[in-house]
């Protein structure tokens, strides 16, 4: 091989062997590798977290809906129960909120029908059965009692005064003299048609004795009406005394008597934990409530645990159906 040729190979060699040196020294490229992801550690509850779950739960408010008759709003009753009876869920640990319907016992009942209400409170024991018996009605108490009355113009012009309401009613129909009615289905109403029929047969027809008024109202209304007419009406007891400052033509004619009782009941129509709630308050708290309303000292009602040995044989009769709080 000529001197070239060896120069030539002695090249290459040289780059070959430099280029392999290279290879050997320099690191191969990092392979780039995904962030390394930490999970996430299971959050524990702590006090604070617990705490915000128990008071949200139990402060949730819930909407008690009622259907209630005319008087026991018109004796202002409700405007001292439902606020303690709100007072009183809050302090077991329920935000309850009742809102109510002031309606005639029927009304109250049909309303109860459609689902409308959650509670009742009304006062035609008669009626109450049917609801009951159909499953309209879950449970029922009787929680207070007054009485009916006829009252009518202080110079009673029928000659009334003083008789049974059966004699009361046949002296003001022989006399036609003005009787305003409620004409509501409540159940005032169906007392005092209970009561035309003992006196005279049968129902005053407004289209034809022209003496007999259907005021379509409520108690106070009534009340209200007839001392307008110098009309009679039939009242329960705390709607007159709550009213009777407003009706200086009228003066009671036929007192409170056995076949006149006058009986109010709380039942439920959608079972709920505030139903129930509430039964428990009617039957507890709710009765020292209604005892204490009164009007110059004379009470409005008188709460189920207070009646005495002798009105109670008037109430057994309509103490049926299911307790609320059994």
């Amino acid at each position: 091989m000529s001197k070239i040729g060896y120069l030539i190979t002695a090249v290459v060699i040289a780059i070959i062997a430099g280029a392999a040196a290279h290879l050997l020294t320099t690191p191969p490229a990092a392979t780039p590798t995904p962030p390394a992801t930490t999970p996430k550690a299971a959050q524990t509850p702590t006090a604070a977290t617990t705490q915000t779950t128990q008071t949200a739960t139990t402060s949730q408010k819930v909407v008690l809906y009622m259907a209630t008759t005319t008087s026991v709003k018109d004796t202002g009753l409700l405007d001292v129960l439902i606020p303690d009876f709100e007072k009183w869920a809050r302090s077991r640990g329920y935000d309850i909120e009742v809102r109510y319907t002031a309606v005639g016992t029927g009304q109250a009942l049909l309303m109860a029908v459609r689902g409308d209400v959650d509670v009742v409170i009304v006062h035609a024991p008669s009626l109450e059965k049917q609801y009951l018996e159909n499953g309209t009605l879950k449970c029922r108490d009787v929680i207070a009692y007054n009485f009916f009355i006829i009252v009518g113009p202080k110079d009673d012009p029928a000659g009334a005064r003083g008789l049974t309401a059966v004699e009361a009613f046949k002296k003001i129909t022989e006399a036609k003299a003005p009787f305003v009615s409620r004409g509501d289905k409540s159940g005032t109403h169906i007392m005092e048609l209970s009561l035309w029929k003992k006196a005279i047969g049968r129902e005053p027809d407004p289209a034809k004795d022209t003496w007999y008024i259907s005021a379509g109202a409520g108690m106070g209304q009534t009340l209200l009406l007839a001392n307008e007419k110098r009309a009679y009406t039939l009242s329960d007891t705390g709607t007159w005394l709550r009213y009777r400052g407003k009706l200086p033509q009228l003066d009671v004619i036929v007192a409170a008597a056995p076949d006149l009782i006058n009986i109010y009941s709380f039942e439920i129509v959608k079972p709920s934990p505030a139903a129930k709630l509430m039964a428990q308050y009617m039957l507890t708290r709710g009765l020292e409530v209604i005892g204490n309303l009164t009007i110059a000292g004379t009470p409005l009602f008188t709460p189920i645990n207070k009646a005495d040995p002798k009105a109670m044989e008037w109430i057994k009769p309509a103490i049926f159906g299911p307790s609320c709080v059994s």
